[in-house]
């Protein structure tokens, strides 16, 4: 099953993004030629961190959408969370001569090198998720067309408040790799949340980003912090706390903790459903699918109004959650991607917004 996609994002920045009716959609192309604002034949390359996670499943399927409705080839490639793999993807894309790229960056320090080697090949770049490290049209030989992304800071500092609401004021924290802005960016808002609550970041940990590894890292989080001595887990991501909230039930403390995280994936919403889990924030798979529009309209000869965008989430917990799934999982809309485009409709506007209204 895809991950439902919000009811509303309005648009009036970058390009225009309204809910629309469910339509028809294109037939994909094979590889053409990469500027002059030809469009026939565009072949997409999209590297991206990881296959195994829902969030970028809806990412993909997402871009997968438009793709079909604009008629445009994607060839989509995971790094498996590894920098040389990503680094060696993207030269095989370019060697294969992709008219465009949308990056997510496995880490800050390897997006300059990325973004260099496209630069030469004059191939134009979108980076979604994860910033890296600076605007369009600020470093000439690494240069890209826009950036879209969470806003990280925000979704940090909302899963923090949503704990401390709860009752939370002595926090676990399981954090994202460090080095890219997204784990950055989360946990700067976690701080700002525990401190505008006044509560006790009593752990932080940087654990990554699967199931996996929140599962292991809270098992020792636990061990470490014995029961009574904190009452909420933070996680940078709702497969952390997926496997936070095995790792407390095999303690037998989830009765003792709130957990919060962010992505809102299929696992995440039952869990709130269940009562297991109190928050997750999300909307942001939508980032991939914009990030062809303006890739195709930047290939049109449309450059976005605005180079860098960073998305408010989607707020999901217990008093919500019947909402969201009737809006965005049991009667999910369908976007219209050839209405998207400011080069075919330059009257669009821009505005990113999600909400459940």
């Amino acid at each position: 099953m895809r991950i439902p996609r919000p009811v509303r994002v309005a648009a009036a920045a970058l390009l225009s993004v309204g809910l629309l009716t469910a339509c028809g959609s294109g037939g994909s192309s094979s590889s053409g030629g990469s500027g002059g604002g030809e469009t026939d034949d565009l072949t997409i390359g999209i590297s991206y961190p990881t296959a195994n996670s829902p969030f970028w499943k809806a990412y993909n399927d997402f871009i997968d959408d438009g793709a079909d409705q604009l008629g445009i080839t994607v060839n989509a490639v995971s790094a498996d969370e590894n920098e040389q793999k990503q680094l060696s993807d993207v030269q095989n894309l370019i060697s294969q001569g992709v008219d465009g790229l949308i990056i997510t960056p496995q880490s800050t320090s390897i997006a300059p090198t990325l973004l260099r080697a496209a630069a030469r090949a004059d191939i134009p770049v979108v980076v979604t998720d994860r910033y890296p490290g600076y605007d369009p049209g600020t470093e000439k030989d690494a240069d890209y067309v826009a950036f879209l992304g969470p806003n990280d800071e925000q979704a940090g500092q909302g899963i923090a408040e949503a704990l401390a609401e709860a009752g939370g004021d002595k926090f676990l924290a399981l954090g994202g790799t460090p080095g890219n802005s997204v784990a950055e960016g989360r946990k700067s808002g976690l701080e700002a949340g525990i401190s505008a609550a006044g509560a006790d970041l009593v752990q932080f940990q940087a654990a990554g980003d699967s199931e996996e590894k929140g599962l292991s890292t809270t098992e020792n989080l636990l061990q470490a912090n014995p029961k009574g001595s904190v009452n909420a887990v933070w996680c940078f991501n709702d497969n952390l706390c997926m496997g936070a909230i095995k790792a407390a039930k095999n303690a037998g403390r989830e009765g003792d903790l709130d957990f919060g995280g962010m992505d809102l994936t299929p696992q995440a919403i039952t869990a709130i459903e269940s009562g297991d889990y109190t928050v997750s924030f999300g909307g942001h798979w939508l980032q991939g699918g914009f990030g062809l529009v303006i890739l195709y309209d930047q290939i049109k000869g449309t450059k976005p109004a605005e180079g860098v965008v960073k998305l408010d989430l989607l707020k999901v917990d217990k008093s919500n959650v019947a909402e969201f799934k009737s809006k965005f999982i049991d009667n999910p809309p369908d976007y219209d991607f050839t209405k998207l485009s400011r080069a075919d409709n330059p009257d669009a506007t821009a505005d990113y917004e999600i909400t459940l209204n």
